[in-house]
């Protein structure tokens, strides 16, 4: 380390460099007050160790007490729990958050004994009679939401801060409400708030080893940063927004650096280097390692297997193994899938378009799983000849053909009609048209451009190969091509999916593969094709473009949902479960969020006027507390905002619980706030302003403890806790209340909105099965000639969806005005209804 870089060093148990606001100001015009963070090593006391062990130990009583009621299934339990089981099982789910939290889950589960067997599958069921380990599950979030207490204390006295504010800090964050909610309950936003606390807290640290960079202290603290984000990144997504909160901090110091002539260029790149690594490179490998971890443990083929493409599909134990003819010729029976989504196979069937627009002439649709009436038949075009005295001739790129659906003779056509689903001048109906001795038209003409093959089979690009090549379908005649609109039809074309003829489409929704081939005059050995399985990282890849995809789609009108503008002044609550005279409403403790907000707002204000006095050389000094209060409060006031601010950009369904992260970070500034207002007052003054804090949030800890833990109370009770009107918990339910023994209620979980968002895109999406059609069973007459045999089966996803948010809850309990939802219904409701749907035939492009 050069000496250029070493600091003074400052007085044992203060964390800070000294503060220049209070010198003279001749002084202070020469040495502006620090504008960044400008930690120094603390010394670690005995008073440290004291305040830390009691914390943690009241940490303890308040999130692990009564852990074992509710003993019934609770909101999003219905899910994590669920997806624990089936990591114990090795069975392959989907869902739209990346896997360390629910791999967490399923460890403690293990440890305590759970065999993976019990299926969640409702709000209210008892864990006690199925013998399940539910505390123990419960209790991994507890201590997880234990360390944050603690957390909040040593990142307190890294920020420079005296014993007592970081004592205040951690006592705020022990006695939150929403937080102790969310942390006795199997939810992923525990190891959440765990992991954002922890690399805040790293950084912090880090940042007290600024006066000795490149020492092993640096070193630790850096790489456990990077560490800590790449878990919570690992946990949720909200975890991203750690990496523009440090990113911003780290910018700073390396602009500072750039400009200090004492720091030669050399050692900046190094210090550029290590941040790189530290922030960047350590938290993506860790992200990629636990979704290695992720495919290794659910290497099993499972229900939700479908949703992905058939290349992943490869990849799972029972999963595909399809073996295909290679080439195509004039005369093979194909089946036609479509490529960049999971909608399935080109169809037709013997019924008419009966829209008003309409030919009246056959139906073609893309229909989600393996049929006969998938199959075509590979001819020559109108009016053409293909020399085959050579045998077959394969199908080459820019040949005109045309493809005659097998199991019903009509060729598939199109023409100057106007699809069922569109009005679009650029797009046209697709039909299958034709009859006995009718040769034809020019309308049954399409073109086969290929886009792309596969480089390890060669000549795939050149001619159609089953599997290999990527193609696009053109209506010679109209210049359009195949297009999958990714639409439902209505019920008379049994709601599947809508394909048109489309000028100016893009590649992605009109590239299509032959996924099965057959020459029935070949009969010698052949080439073959097959899906060859994603390498991990190609499948890390595919399964995050899922979820961001899933995520994108969760829109609806959940009654629980709640846009950002509500949450920091706590407009209402969520409903998580009920019981006769007790239930678990997730509610903030509202001293603690509205006071965070307004020393939030505050530093906001405070910031550009301190600014805007530096610029006319007037030097506020804070009460001596400038430095201190503009690093510590700085830096959590912007982390606060881009864990906050992001929110409002999402069009997707939001919920209170997203704040949590935000929240923490909020509490912090709060305790810096108070420390700076008491800053100059009498110790006693100090104190007792300290203990008025606190005295006030225990009062709000007490009132709201009810529904925290789902504690017994009257109605009486109740209605004086209602502080808001905007809170719907309803207090006719308590002891007491008119319908205090109402019998119970069907409950739904808060993410049932993103459940039947899924579910509607799912009830057409294919199953990705690879069956040659002279071993499928199902028949046309049996599939789609019963269009209230096919509604019924379409209803058997649905059913799945009001099963699991209609469960009936075992204790007895209230009639919920609004009804009881689960966060993320959708994301473990969705694999049931996909199971169903695959049965039905019935599935959709997208979740």
């Amino acid at each position: 380390m050069s000496n250029s870089e070493k600091r003074s060093p400052l007085p044992k148990g203060h964390s800070m460099r000294p503060d220049t606001s209070s010198a003279p100001a001749k002084q202070q015009q020469q040495q502006q007050p620090a504008s960044h963070l400008f930690f120094t090593e603390w010394t670690f006391t005995t008073a440290d160790a004291l305040v830390l062990l009691l914390t943690t130990a009241l940490a303890v009583i308040v999130r692990c007490h009564s852990l074992a009621t509710p003993g019934q299934v609770v909101f999003d339990e219905v899910h994590f729990g669920k997806f624990a089981g089936k990591y114990i099982n090795g069975t392959y789910f989907y869902d739209l958050h990346p896997p360390l939290a629910k791999m967490m889950f399923a460890a403690a589960g293990k440890l305590a004994g759970y065999d993976g067997m019990f299926d969640f599958k409702s709000i209210g069921l008892d864990y006690e009679a199925a013998g399940v380990p539910y505390v123990g599950m419960r209790l991994m979030p507890a201590l997880l939401g234990v360390v944050t207490v603690p957390a909040a204390y040593v990142t307190a006295r890294a920020c420079g801060y005296l014993w007592d504010t970081g004592l205040l800090a951690a006592l705020l964050v022990c006695f939150e409400n929403g937080l102790v909610t969310q942390s006795r309950l199997i939810l992923l936003d525990s190891p959440l708030v765990f992991f954002t606390a922890l690399s805040l807290t790293s950084w912090s640290m880090f940042w007290t080893k600024q006066g000795r960079p490149f020492s092993l202290g640096w070193w630790a603290w850096l790489l456990t940063t990077g560490c800590m984000m790449g878990c919570a990144a690992s946990c949720k997504w909200v975890g991203l927004f750690l990496f523009p909160a440090i990113g911003l901090s780290t910018i700073c110091d390396l602009w500072e650096k750039i400009a200090d002539q004492r720091i030669s260029p050399t050692r900046w790149f190094a210090h550029f280097f290590a941040r790189a690594v530290g922030l960047l490179a350590v938290p993506l490998a860790v992200y990629l390692f636990w979704f290695q971890v992720h495919f290794l443990v659910l290497s099993k083929t499972g229900d939700a297997a479908p949703m992905m493409t058939p290349e992943f599909q490869a990849t799972l134990k029972g999963g595909l193994d399809v073996s295909t003819d290679r080439d195509v010729y004039y005369g093979s029976e194909i089946r036609i899938r479509h490529s960049n989504s999971r909608s399935g196979y080109l169809h037709s069937h013997h019924h008419p378009w009966k829209h008003e627009k309409g030919s009246g002439q056959q139906q073609i649709t893309i229909y989600g799983y393996a049929d006969p009436n998938n199959v075509w038949v590979v001819y020559p075009a109108v009016n053409r000849t293909v020399d085959e005295t050579d045998g077959p001739r394969k199908v080459q790129s820019g040949d005109v053909i045309r493809l005659r659906h097998k199991g019903t003779g009509k060729f598939l056509h199109s023409h100057d009609k106007k699809p069922a689903l569109t009005n679009d001048d650029n797009k046209f109906e697709v039909s299958g048209y034709g009859f006995p001795g009718f040769a034809g038209d020019a309308n049954d003409n399409f073109r086969i451009d290929i886009l792309n093959g596969d480089s390890k089979s060669p000549g795939s690009d050149k001619s159609v190969q089953a599997i290999y090549s990527r193609f696009r379908i053109v209506h010679t005649r109209l210049n359009c091509v195949l297009y999958n609109s990714r639409q439902k039809l209505p019920e008379w074309a049994f709601s599947q999916i809508e394909v048109n003829c489309m000028r100016n489409s893009l590649p992605r929704m009109s590239t299509w593969h032959v996924e099965y081939a057959h020459h029935p005059n070949i009969t010698a050995d052949v080439p073959k094709a097959t899906y060859r399985p994603l390498t991990m990282l190609q499948k890390i890849w595919e399964y995050n473009k899922h979820m961001a995809e899933s995520n994108e789609s969760l829109t609806g009108d959940h009654p629980f949902a709640a846009r950002p503008q509500h949450w920091p002044w706590l407009r209402r609550g969520t409903a998580y479960w009920g019981g006769r005279g007790k239930f678990i409403y997730q509610l903030g403790n509202p001293i603690i969020w509205w006071s965070s907000l307004a020393a939030c707002l505050l530093f906001l204000a405070i910031r550009p006027v301190l600014f805007l006095l530096d610029k006319r050389h007037i030097h506020p000094t804070l009460g001596g507390q400038r430095s201190k209060y503009l690093s510590g409060a700085g830096f959590f006031t912007v982390a606060w905002l881009c864990h906050y601010v992001p929110f409002y950009l999402m069009g997707r369904e939001l919920f209170i619980h997203h704040y949590f992260p935000a929240l923490w970070m909020a509490i912090m500034v709060l305790a810096f706030t108070v420390d700076l207002v008491s800053a100059r007052m009498p110790k006693l003054i100090r104190w007792s302003m300290y203990i008025a804090v606190l005295a006030a949030v225990l009062y709000a800890f007490q009132v709201f403890s009810f529904i925290t833990y789902a504690r017994t109370w009257d109605k009486e009770t109740c209605v004086k806790s209602k502080w808001l009107k905007t809170w719907d918990f309803d207090c006719e339910h308590a002891i007491g209340g008119v319908r205090a023994t109402d019998p119970p209620p069907k409950v739904e979980t808060t993410a049932d909105d993103e459940t039947k968002q899924q579910q509607q895109e799912e009830d057409a999406v294919g199953d990705g099965e690879i069956i040659p059609p002279v071993v499928e069973e199902k028949s046309q007459d049996n599939t789609e000639e019963k269009p209230q045999e096919k509604a019924e089966a379409k209803g058997s996803g649905d059913a799945v969806a009001d099963t699991v948010a209609g469960g009936q809850i075992g204790e007895p309990q209230f009639h919920v005005e609004p009804k009881f939802e689960s966060v993320h219904e959708d994301e473990a409701t969705e694999l049931e209804s996909i199971a169903n749907n695959v049965e039905a035939g019935e599935k959709h492009d997208e979740l």
